[in-house]
C-alpha cells in the first residue's frame, strides 16, 4: 500500500518555476565571470575578432604571464593581502569587545554610549572634513589609513551584540564561580561560541577590504601603497596598460610573446587575478556564513 501523500499539481508547477528561475539567475550571474575567464585564457589577437563566450578558442597563458611581470601588481598584492588580514582581525577584535561589553546590562552609561555611537550612522562627515581629519591624524600616505578608520563598525557591533544576548547568563556565572576572570570568559568561552558569527562578519569585512579602492584613490599618492583594486581600476581605464606593454616590448624583448596579448586580454587576466583569491576563500566560509546570519537574525 502506498502511503505517500501526493503533492498538488499547483505546488509541482510552482517548484518547477522556481527551479527554472534559479537556473536562469545562475546563468545570468555566472556568464560574465566565465566570459572574462575565457578571454583571459585566449590569445589576445584572436579575442579581438570577437565571438568568445565561455570557452577560449586558442588557449594561452601569455596573458597571465604578462600580468605577473608587472611588479606594481605584485607589490599591490602584498599590500592588499596585508590590509585584508590585519584589517579584518583588528575590526573583529574591536567589534567583538565592544559588543560583549555593551551586551551587559550592568555596564554604567550603556544607553548613553549607544546613543553616542548611533549618531554617526545618520549624520556623517563630508569628504573634505574626513580628509582634514585623516591629515591631522597623519594617516595620509600611510598603510594604517586602510585599517584604523574602518576598524569599528556600529552596524556589525549591533549584530554581534544580538548574538551575545542569546548566550545564557548562567554559563558566564558558572565560569565566574570556577574563578574565571572577564578576560578569560570572553576569550575562552564567548569567542569560541561566537565563531559562526565571527566567520560571517569576517567574510563581510574581508571582502570590503579586498574590494576597496576608494581609500587608495583619496588618501594615497605613494605608488608602493597602491592596492590591487586600485591598479585594476587604472588598467580598466586604460591609463597604465599601453605604457606597460610598451615597456615590455622595448626593454624586455623576448620575455613574453606580445603578439598573443592585447590590452583587452591583459585587462581580463588582471581581473581574474584580483578576483580569484576571494572566490577561493568563500566556499570554506559559506557554512559559517549561513549559520552566522541565521543566528544574528533571530531575536527573542
Amino acid at each position: 500500500m502506498n502511503n505517500a501523500i501526493s503533492r498538488p499539481t499547483s505546488e509541482k508547477v510552482f517548484d518547477a518555476f522556481n527551479v527554472c528561475a534559479m537556473l536562469l539567475l545562475c546563468a545570468i550571474t555566472l556568464y560574465p565571470f566565465l566570459n572574462v575567464l575565457a578571454i583571459a585564457l585566449n590569445e589576445g589577437n584572436d579575442s579581438a575578432l570577437g565571438g568568445i563566450t565561455i570557452f577560449p578558442r586558442h588557449v594561452t597563458f601569455e596573458n597571465f604571464k604578462t600580468v605577473f611581470q608587472n611588479k606594481d601588481l605584485l607589490q599591490a598584492g602584498v599590500v592588499t593581502i596585508s590590509r585584508t588580514l590585519l584589517g579584518t582581525f583588528l575590526s573583529l577584535l574591536i567589534t567583538s569587545l565592544a559588543a560583549y561589553a555593551l551586551s551587559k546590562k550592568k555596564l554604567l552609561g550603556r544607553s548613553t554610549i549607544l546613543i553616542f555611537m548611533t549618531i554617526p550612522m545618520f549624520i556623517g562627515g563630508t569628504l573634505v572634513s574626513n580628509f582634514i581629519i585623516m591629515h591631522d591624524l597623519h594617516l595620509l600616505n600611510s598603510f594604517f589609513i586602510y585599517i584604523i578608520p574602518g576598524a569599528f563598525s556600529f552596524f556589525n557591533m549591533i549584530i554581534m551584540r544580538t548574538y551575545f544576548y542569546t548566550i545564557p547568563e548562567s554559563l558566564e556565572e558558572s565560569a565566574k564561580i570556577d574563578g574565571a576572570s572577564d578576560v578569560t570568559i570572553f576569550f575562552r568561552i564567548m569567542l569560541p561560541l561566537a565563531m559562526p558569527m565571527i566567520a560571517a562578519l569576517g567574510l563581510f569585512i574581508g571582502v570590503g577590504h579586498w574590494n576597496d579602492f576608494f581609500t587608495n584613490l583619496l588618501y594615497i599618492t605613494n605608488a608602493k601603497l597602491n592596492t590591487l583594486q586600485f591598479i585594476l581600476m587604472r588598467i580598466v581605464k586604460s591609463q597604465d596598460m599601453s605604457n606597460f606593454l610598451d615597456e615590455l616590448k622595448n626593454y624586455k624583448p623576448g620575455v613574453t610573446n606580445l603578439k598573443q596579448v592585447t590590452p583587452q586580454s591583459i585587462r581580463n587576466a588582471t581581473t581574474v587575478v584580483t578576483v580569484f583569491p576571494i572566490i577561493v576563500i568563500y566556499p570554506f566560509l559559506q557554512k559559517y556564513f549561513i549559520k552566522g546570519m541565521m543566528i544574528g537574525a533571530v531575536k527573542e
